[in-house]
């Protein structure tokens, strides 16, 4: 399984709620550029599962349109911060074992499960900054069994997307 797992990008600080932070005009572009990179990459994702929460699903839009992906993004609690890696493998289970996932999500849960995907005790050392985006090939679908294969900050991804 190929996970590429893409933090939010840039939210406001100003909501009634910090779940219903949006994407600032810099954000929106950073959404766009990870998704470009991706898209220059070759990457094609199966599926593209998303936190609830505004921001995320903002940039998993923004990414997937990139991507051109046409199927429905999945809202997944399992992508908020606070919760397990093994929720999130036991969500990932109903995905074909050759499939590419799209998961967006947030800081610092996004770097603790790659540190758990690739069997690492600290993830203080896979830091994602808004936008960026880290590949982990799974395979078996557990913990300790990945290969961390890349990790892009925004000024790599946009270096990428300018590619002709």
């Amino acid at each position: 399984m190929k996970l590429y797992l893409l933090r939010h990008a840039t939210a406001s600080d100003v909501a009634p709620s910090d779940e219903e932070r949006k994407l600032t005009q810099e954000g929106r572009e950073e959404a766009r550029v990870a998704g470009a990179a991706l898209a220059k990459m070759g990457v094609k994702p199966s599926y593209v599962l998303s936190s609830p929460l505004v921001r995320a699903r903002q940039t998993a839009e923004i990414a997937a349109r990139e991507l051109e992906f046409s199927k429905e993004i999945e809202l997944v609690d399992e992508l908020k911060n606070n919760v397990s890696t093994a929720a999130l493998l036991k969500t990932l289970k109903s995905c074909t074992s050759d499939s590419q996932i799209l998961l967006v999500g947030h800081m610092p849960s996004l770097s603790e499960h790659v540190a758990a995907f690739i069997g690492s005790e600290n993830a203080d050392g896979l830091p994602l900054g808004k936008g960026g985006v880290a590949y982990v090939e799974l395979e078996p679908l557990r913990t300790g069994r990945g290969q961390l294969r890349w990790l892009l900050r925004q000024k790599q991804l946009r270096y990428i997307s300018a590619q002709g």
